[in-house]
């Protein structure tokens, strides 16, 4: 278990929960975006190799304003909505990723949970968001290029589960669907990823992407009154993979080819009781 050991110390190390780094993820990210673009632009040539890769990445998404449209027996609403990510409050968000290496080529799924809260909900909203998830599932293909950056692109559905208070009305959440969750349109998405560190199993690596899509979701039992709510984001992505298992492969090698990801996955999870052990009012 060796090298599970130097990544977990690499990660501690350079991602480690400390107040600073906490403060910056709920305010600007600004030191998350700084050493993303280092990263990015200044990292040493990391090769792959042909197979099937395991990312586990969690960061930070800014969701940009839209026009939310509102089909409601009380009345219809078009709105110019501001929204929020809230990255690392409520539900995390986080990316989960499968890539298929070939030379410099790779194809890929990815499962994205992306949120968005609405800030000024308008009359007759007393509360909008698709918190549990306005999760995409994307098939995306990719290229590495000459300065060893990735260069990936996407399309894929979204799966929705909506929160939604109607004024007078009781709380839609977790009602229908697929345990509250429907699918709800498209999306489609754009980014560039860099490998910045490497051992015999592992990568680490850092991603910046944008993704728009369109999705329609209920907002209440009332299958004639929805929201139209399109996106635009901006991801900024942290995250550590496995790299492709080998035909002899031991136990020790699908160990760390699951675990690690996927104790990276549930870090997440810890990072976010340290912010409410830190900021709880």
């Amino acid at each position: 278990m060796k090298i599970s050991y130097q990544i977990i110390k690499i990660y501690v190390v350079n991602f480690g929960l400390n107040n600073t780094f906490i403060h910056d993820s709920l305010n600007t990210m600004k030191s998350l975006k700084i050493f993303l673009c280092l990263c990015l632009f200044s990292s040493k040539l990391i090769g792959a190799t042909d197979g099937i890769y395991f990312h586990s990445n969690w960061g930070f998404n800014y969701a940009m304003n839209s026009v939310l449209s509102i089909k409601n027996n009380d009345g219809d609403i078009v709105h110019k909505a501001s929204w929020e990510g809230r990255s690392f409050i409520d539900s995390p968000y986080y990316t989960v990723r499968l890539d298929n290496w070939n030379d410099k080529s790779t194809v890929g799924i990815e499962w994205v949970h992306y949120k968005m809260y609405l800030k000024n909900p308008p009359t007759g909203i007393d509360n909008l968001s698709i918190s549990d998830g306005y999760n995409i599932l994307f098939f995306n293909i990719g290229k590495r290029n000459k300065r060893n950056i990735i260069q990936r692109v996407g399309a894929g559905i979204i799966v929705a589960h909506p929160d939604v208070t109607l004024t007078g009305r009781e709380r839609f959440w977790n009602k229908g669907g697929i345990s509250g969750a429907y699918i709800s349109g498209l999306a489609i998405q754009a980014s560039f990823e860099r490998w910045v560190y490497e051992t015999n199993r592992h990568i680490i690596t850092s991603e910046i992407k944008l993704s728009s899509g369109y999705a329609r979701i209920p907002i209440s039992n009332n299958s004639n009154e929805f929201a139209d709510i399109p996106h635009i984001a901006l991801h900024v992505v942290l995250g550590i993979g496995s790299k492709p298992l080998k035909i002899k492969s031991t136990l020790v090698d699908y160990v760390n080819y699951f675990i690690v990801p996927t104790i990276h996955h549930y870090s997440i999870y810890r990072f976010k009781k340290v912010k409410d052990f830190l900021f709880k009012d």
